[in-house]
């Protein structure tokens, strides 16, 4: 059937389905319950948790709900007709799933200071839910127990990839093996030293000549100064593309910044680099670029951790010569869910990484960071408070 709120859709060519709930009523007298064999297809299609739109039937029913996601089995105490469980579900997703704005099944979860939001793929609208509803403490509990989850499984996937290096490490090494390893360790050094006398020097001529510099440099330099054409020529594309086609989709322009990556041969990451350096121009703040830009970035990025890493570098590389705009656009990508706050935080105290563009320098990454000191700070506070929302 299709996916609707409290007021039906009856267009037969709607593409939004999902199945009819049904229940099973099990025992009897103050034992009796109503399991919901289908709830996983249910709450798939409607990208939500199957233990959420159970909980939502306890809520509205003022009944008991127990959900396992290993034996996939919810329940809800009490008899309940397969009608009743119906209306509860239309209930559901006109609070928790259609875009308050455009009224399409398209909207995903952005928890910030306690408060959630839905953020829509297709308008690129956000909006709070009714904070009133007693199902918001569940989802903010569930929320604060995800991101420990995430914690735990870095740290571990870290310490196993710390454990590996080691094994790796006390492997024994042949001669050739060891010469090879010793000659590029050599080479390296003196590139570094090479590097710190050129940056000693640029230095040494000022600010504004590192500005003009840096115009020069692509934010793929490490491999060469053709990656760095070929990165231009793909921001040129897009720029042309958003230019001719004023009323393209975010997912049109997202298959445009591919193709412009694929065909210029840079690395997967560069998509991030070429659709930021196409779109956000030092007037970014006067014109909104970020908002309007926003649902376009975060079809690039997905979520994706590694991909929000390389855009964070991306607004590193393009505030290089204007540090102070750093912050604000930092914020502003915060602001409009392109980035979440883990990320932001593993960015400011891992120090230099691979995410960041070698066209910028340590110097320059120390200034960035010291500008957004005061927003991590704020950052921190808010997630502490969050935390406190949560419980």
């Amino acid at each position: 059937m299709n996916i609707a709120g409290t007021s039906p859709v009856d267009d037969p060519s709607y593409r939004y389905k999902m199945p009819r709930v049904f229940g099973k009523v099990e025992g009897r007298g103050n034992g009796i319950k109503t399991v919901v064999p289908n709830i996983s297809e249910l709450a798939l299609s409607l990208h939500r948790d199957a233990g959420e739109v159970n909980k939502f039937f306890g809520c509205e029913l003022g009944a008991q709900t127990t959900y396992s996601e290993v034996t996939d089995r919810a329940v809800v105490n009490g008899s309940h007709a397969d009608a009743a469980l119906q209306g509860m579900v239309h209930k559901y997703i006109e609070a928790f799933v259609l875009c308050p704005q455009c009224g399409l099944p398209e909207t995903h979860y952005k928890i910030k200071a306690g408060c959630i939001f839905h953020k829509c793929a297709a308008c690129g609208a956000k909006e709070m839910v009714d904070m009133e509803h007693k199902l918001c403490t569940y989802i903010l509990a569930q929320h604060k127990k995800d991101k420990e989850k995430a914690k735990k499984d870095k740290k571990k996937k870290d310490k196993t990839s710390k454990d590996k290096d080691k094994d790796k490490d006390k492997e024994p090494k042949d001669d050739d093996e060891a010469k090879a390893k010793k000659k590029k360790k050599k080479d390296k050094k003196a590139k570094k030293a090479k590097k710190e006398k050129s940056a000693d020097a640029t230095n040494q001529d000022g600010e504004d000549e590192l500005a003009d510099d840096i115009d020069n440099l692509s934010i793929a330099s490490e491999v060469g100064v053709d990656d760095a054409g070929a990165i231009e020529l793909a921001v040129k594309g897009v720029q042309d593309y958003i230019k001719n086609n004023p009323t393209a989709t975010a997912t049109q322009v997202a298959e445009v910044v591919v193709n412009q990556q694929m065909s210029s041969a840079v690395k997967s990451h560069d998509k991030i680099h070429i659709l930021i350096r196409a779109t956000i121009t030092p007037s970014f703040y006067r014109e909104a670029q970020i908002a309007k830009y926003a649902s376009y970035i975060e079809k690039i990025t997905l979520d994706n951790p590694i991909m929000c890493r390389h855009l964070i570098g991306a607004a590193e590389f393009i505030c290089v010569d204007r540090p102070k705009n750093f912050p604000v656009v930092l914020k502003q990508l915060y602001d409009e869910g392109c980035l979440e706050e883990e990320v932001i935080l593993e960015w400011a105290f891992d120090g230099r990484s691979v995410y960041t563009s070698e066209a910028v320098g340590e110097d320059m990454r120390s200034a960035l960071r010291g500008e957004a000191e005061p927003f991590i700070t704020w950052l921190q506070d808010e997630d502490d408070s969050s935390g406190s929302a949560s419980d």
